[in-house]
Order: structure tokens, then C-alpha cells, then sequence
């Protein structure tokens, strides 16, 4: 119900009340109340609970058949309190969420409802397994409810920055109560999401490149606990390499040996602890192996309009240089061998520029023929190459 419904409501109880000739001041003295609050809460300047409302319903001897047909037989937009929603504007879409103290919208184009409510049924769809789900498994239900909404959104909406996809309607989706069992009405939606959609991120990546990959012998997968120790034991690195840090792992096949040949670092932003994933990474580079950053990039600052930006910055020029220092630690310190962003608003490294590493700006729509694809098969024939040259 919309503020203005709640409103409604109200005027239409005070209405009731003055008919029936109960004034504030009676009223209060019935339910030892404060002097006041039926005024304040007529007015909706203070919050009451269900209990509260029928409480004053049942001292008054208002009905709830009183008060509702005057508020909702004259509207047809009684719908569930949802964390997110959908109006359709023209071909356009209005997204509105709930943004710290904003009411906030994001304006997805060429978009209809019904596609909207699609993405939300297959996050709750997938969701809903959880209620017969074994303990061990839900963890991975839930990170696959995700990852199959948002891979969902990028299809129905291929134009869409795919960034803005996850920050502004799939992780508000998430966040949404009435999208999960109801077993769960009283979960952390904010905390869950942080493991969440660490892992549906990494399952994105694999399930959009990995077929591809394969197609020219490269094995792009999330490793068990097992898998990573055996592989990153492979490693001609002489510092110890954690195998918790290692997020997905890339190997190759030489002489029907599996070779590991480097580590995807996922972040959906860099707010997220990217710093833990430096040395490792720097490790890795500085031996040879492939160590790319693949993110989101999601950044914005609470607004009606929120501009999720990401945080990268500018670019560096011929006359000025005001890059960030997470940029730096790319292109300068080349803390990552690549960088690639899912956000259209971050600006690829300007092919003009020398670098250490460079950010390429991808989306979802070839993955056998992007930039990511083609610096990872790139590597690992340059690899393969000189493996085969060091084994001679």
C-alpha cells in the first residue's frame, strides 16, 4: 500500500471517528494513551503496529468494511510491498527501489513488465528450493538462483549496462523478502548476499566463457578445496599461494596433462576486499601466469537517480593525469596482469597509453569473441609456447 493509500486510510478512520462523535481526547483516555497520539497518529507522523490499528478499530467500532471501501474500491493498485518493483513508461521501464533514505528509480529502456517479472519469478523459483533443499546444498542453490537471474536479465535486456543489472535489479531482487521462502522472513538478506553473490558471480563467469573456452582447450571452472591445492602446487612460484584466494582457475591441456595457467579474481566491486587478492595476484604475474580482475565495477551514491559510475575514474591524458589510485594499481603497478569491467561507465585504458595492464570494458553478448575471451586464449598460447620451449 502506497503512502498516499495509508494516508487515505487514516483521513477516512478520522472521518469515522467524529461521525461516531469519539473525540482524540476520549479516545486516548479509552486505550491510556499519551495526549496526542491519536492526532499524530491520524496525521501519519508516527508508525503503529497491526495490533495498534485494530485497537483503535475495535474501541471505536469502525469495521474494517468501514474503512477500506472508502480507500480501496476506488484503486486497483493494492499490491504486495515488494523491496523492488516495476511501472511501465511507453517501451521504457521504471525500476524503484528503496536506496537508504531515497525512494530511488532506475530507468531500464526497451523493457516491459512482463520481462521484469520474469527475472524476479526465476530468482524465487530458484529460491524455493531451498524449503526441501539439504543443508549442505542450499548454499549452492542459492548462489545458482542468482547467477540464473542475472544471466536472465542480460539476455531479455542485452543493451542494458549489465552492471546496472546486478546492482540495481538483481541484488534489490535479492534483497526482497517475498522473493525467498518465507522460512526465512527474518534472515540478514544484506549479509546473505555478500557470500551469495560473491560465488553467483563466479558462476556467471564460468557459465558464459567456460563452453567457449573449451572450445579451444582451456578449462575455466571453480575448483574444489582439493582441486586448487593440487593445481596451484604446480606453480613456479616460491611464495605460498593460498588456495581460498583462488576464486576460478584456468588451465590447459599439454599432452593430455592438465596445466594451470592462472587465476580469475571476481569482485563485484572494488569496495570489496580486492586487496586480499594483491598478492597473490602479483605473485602470479610476476612468474608468468594469467591474473585478470573480472568485476562489476559497482559504484553509486544514494539518490532518487543513482549513477552507479564504478570506481575507476578517468583516464589518463597527454596533459593531465587525475587516474584513481585503484586504477593505478592496474595500469601502473599491474597489480592484476588484466582488468575487466561489466560496467559501461568505466572507461577502457586509451590504446595509446603504455601500461603495465590494461582495462577492457566488456558485456555479455559474444562470448567466443570478446576482449576476455581473446586475452585469455591469447595467454595461453603464449604459455603453452614457452613451456614447451622451457621443457626442450
Amino acid at each position: 500500500m502506497s503512502n498516499e493509500q495509508i494516508h487515505k486510510l487514516l483521513k477516512e478512520f478520522r472521518r469515522l471517528r467524529l461521525e461516531r462523535g469519539i473525540t482524540a481526547e476520549q479516545l486516548e483516555s479509552r486505550l491510556i494513551l499519551g495526549t496526542g497520539w491519536i492526532e499524530d497518529i491520524e496525521e501519519g507522523n508516527v508508525s503503529i503496529t497491526l495490533e495498534m490499528f485494530f485497537a483503535l478499530l475495535k474501541e471505536t467500532g469502525i469495521t474494517l468494511n468501514d474503512i477500506s471501501s472508502a480507500v480501496l474500491d476506488n484503486t486497483n493498485e493494492i499490491e504486495v510491498p515488494r523491496a523492488i518493483r516495476a511501472e511501465q513508461h511507453g517501451k521504457n521501464l521504471k525500476v524503484l527501489f528503496k536506496y537508504a533514505k531515497f525512494d530511488s528509480q532506475y530507468l531500464l529502456h526497451n523493457a516491459s513488465l512482463e520481462q521484469f517479472n520474469q527475472v524476479l519469478k526465476c530468482l524465487r523459483d530458484g529460491l524455493s528450493r531451498l524449503v526441501t533443499a539439504d543443508e549442505q546444498k542450499k548454499e549452492a542453490i542459492k548462489t545458482e538462483s542468482v547467477a540464473s537471474a542475472f544471466k536472465l536479465a542480460v539476455t531479455l535486456w542485452p543493451k542494458a549496462n549489465p552492471s546496472d543489472l546486478w546492482w540495481f535489479v538483481v541484488y534489490r531482487a535479492y534483497l526482497d523478502q517475498f522473493n525467498h521462502p518465507s522460512i526465512y522472513s527474518r534472515m540478514s538478506f544484506e549479509q546473505s548476499w555478500k557470500r551469495t553473490g560473491g560465488w553467483a558471480l563466479e558462476e556467471v563467469l564460468v557459465r558464459h566463457y567456460g563452453p567457449a573456452l573449451r572450445e579451444v582447450g582451456i578449462n575455466l571452472f571453480i575448483a574444489s578445496k582439493d582441486q586448487r591445492i593440487r593445481l596451484l602446487s604446480q606453480a613456479n612460484i616460491s611464495e605460498r599461494l593460498e588456495a581460498d584466494k583462488a576464486d576460478v582457475l584456468l588451465t590447459g591441456i599439454i599432452d593430455g596433462v592438465e596445466i594451470f595457467f592462472g587465476i580469475v579474481h571476481v569482485k563485484a566491486s572494488f569496495a570489496e576486499r580486492r586487496t586480499d587478492d594483491v598478492p597473490m595476484s602479483k605473485a602470479l604475474v610476476d612468474a608468468g601466469y594469467v591474473s585478470p580482475l573480472w568485476t562489476m565495477d559497482c559504484k553509486s551514491s544514494p539518490s532518487v537517480n543513482p549513477n552507479n559510475k564504478g570506481e575507476l575514474g578517468a583516464v589518463k591524458t597527454k596533459t593531465l593525469d587525475v587516474r584513481s589510485a585503484k586504477r593505478k594499481d592496474i595500469e601502473d603497478d599491474g597489480y592484476f596482469s588484466a582488468c575487466f569491467s561489466y560496467n559501461t561507465n568505466t572507461i577502457a585504458t586509451p590504446e595509446s597509453q603504455d601500461a603495465a595492464a590494461r582495462i577492457f570494458v566488456c558485456n555479455f553478448a559474444s562470448p567466443d569473441a570478446d576482449d576476455f575471451f581473446n586475452y585469455i586464449n591469447e595467454r595461453w598460447q603464449i604459455f603453452k609456447k614457452d613451456l614447451k620451449a622451457t621443457q626442450k
